[in-house]
């Protein structure tokens, strides 16, 4: 089918080229002139805006409407190439050219009902279909759908920074074929300047090598050297683009912390992490504060001039809280607790001798109205009788109390003393007694 294409455009091309030569010298025979000069030249673009600057003012010009439908085809613009020939159909081609456009109508009408529609994943995208000399088809961004041809047709998908992606698809007459592409980004070259020079370089898992090549993404990159404070960093590639990283290690100050789970500060604030038995410190003068909880703050001036060979030790005092005061002595010695017993047995012979008393005064009334000798007597022994348990007991509770309190008083805690010197004008001792 292609095949007949070219040879329609041939034909037609000659034919309408005929009709030019025999027409007036007009303003649209200018413009034909230039188009059919552009389009021999490759810029078939161009030549399709002079085209259509003829028409504008000769809409029914056979010359400037069979060059149409030949650029047309040349763009595969099969939907604009069928009306520009039924165009010229309509204006009046005659004779072997009404012939042959007629053919070429009834040809093209397949492209009504016939699509090829790309989806392209990581769009947009040029594409073309069989070589890049025919001029874009379609951009895909992401996708388009275009008429077409029924046949076989290569196509070829390009964008700037992705490898171009080839291949083959079938369209059948009066279907739409559908072909899914998926563009692969191109490799990156990585560039790595390091200072110092001699340090190690690792990009993912592999060892650097001078302007390597890395696929589009993200990569991990570790920059190392004994002595210096590692770096890692991640550069990315895309769409084919030079990469240049450019790292610097800071040297090393060894630093001894005790205890190990010491934080170090600077004096601003800032954190500063040890690797590698050493810590990384700004120019200049610093202070540098150890903390650990349960150990007392360290503080080290570290000079801005270091010499070589220059470490630090971060050692911590642990923190010693003072012990608690004695608790003050109790009041109830053993004397006392002593005269406790004594003033409780004091209490009880009182309240038995007041009992015992009580009785006594209950007998004297007994015996005042006993009128037999026989039972007053009795009865006025058991009177004295409590009488003297009365005394006794009131005598218990005397001597009771009195040994109370001489235990009480004489059992009290020891009182300190404490004798401070006094220096000046007056000079002398301070006496401070507590009880």
């Amino acid at each position: 089918m292609r095949g007949v294409m070219r040879t329609w455009i041939v034909c037609v091309g000659v034919a309408c080229t005929g009709v030019a030569l025999a027409a007036p010298r007009v303003d649209p025979r200018e413009k034909y002139k230039q188009a059919a000069q552009l389009d021999d030249n490759g810029d078939a673009e161009k030549a399709l805006v002079v085209i259509d600057e003829g028409l504008a003012s000769a809409p029914r010009d056979l010359r400037l409407l069979g060059l149409k439908g030949t650029v047309l085809l040349k763009l595969r613009d099969y939907s604009g190439a069928l009306a520009a020939y039924q165009a010229y159909i309509d204006a009046g081609a005659a004779g072997a050219n009404l012939r042959e456009a007629q053919k070429i109508v009834r040809d093209l009408s397949a492209v009504r009902s016939t699509f090829l529609e790309l989806t392209v994943a990581n769009g947009p995208a040029a594409i073309y279909l069989d070589s890049k000399a025919q001029g874009v088809f379609c951009s895909a961004a992401p996708s388009c759908t275009r008429p077409v041809l029924p046949g076989d047709y290569k196509v070829i998908a390009e964008r700037p920074g992705f490898e171009r992606w080839v291949g083959r698809i079938t369209v059948e007459n009066s279907n739409t074929a559908k072909l899914a592409i998926t563009l692969v980004e191109k490799l990156s070259q990585l560039t790595v300047r390091v200072s110092p020079a001699s340090a190690q370089v690792r990009v993912g898992d592999k060892d650097y090598s001078d302007a390597m090549m890395i696929a589009a993404g993200s990569h991990p990159v570790v920059v190392s050297l004994a002595g210096h404070a590692s770096q890692q960093r991640e550069v990315v590639a895309h769409e084919g683009k030079p990469v240049v990283l450019e790292v610097t290690l800071a040297p090393l100050v060894p630093v001894r912390v005790e205890p190990a789970t010491a934080t170090l500060r600077l004096d601003g604030g800032a954190i500063v992490a040890v690797q590698d038995g050493g810590v990384v410190l700004p120019p200049g003068k610093q202070v540098l504060i150890g903390r650990a909880q349960g150990f007392q703050d360290r503080r080290i001036e570290v000079p801005a001039e270091r010499p070589e060979g220059y470490k630090l030790e971060v050692v911590l005092d642990r923190f010693v809280p003072p012990p608690p005061p004695p608790p003050p002595p109790s009041p109830f010695t053993p004397r006392r607790k002593i005269a406790i017993g004594a003033a409780g047995l004091g209490v009880v012979s009182a309240v038995l001798a007041g009992f015992a008393w009580d009785d006594k005064r209950t007998f004297d009334g007994f015996v005042q109205d006993a009128t037999d000798p026989m039972n007053r007597a009795d009865l006025q022994r058991r009177a004295d009788l409590r009488a003297t348990l009365a005394y006794i007991g009131s005598g218990i509770a005397a001597g009771a109390f009195i040994t109370a309190a001489v235990l009480w008083v004489t059992g009290a805690p020891e009182s300190r003393v404490a004798v401070t010197p006094r220096v000046g004008p007056v000079a002398g001792l301070d006496l401070a007694v507590r009880f």
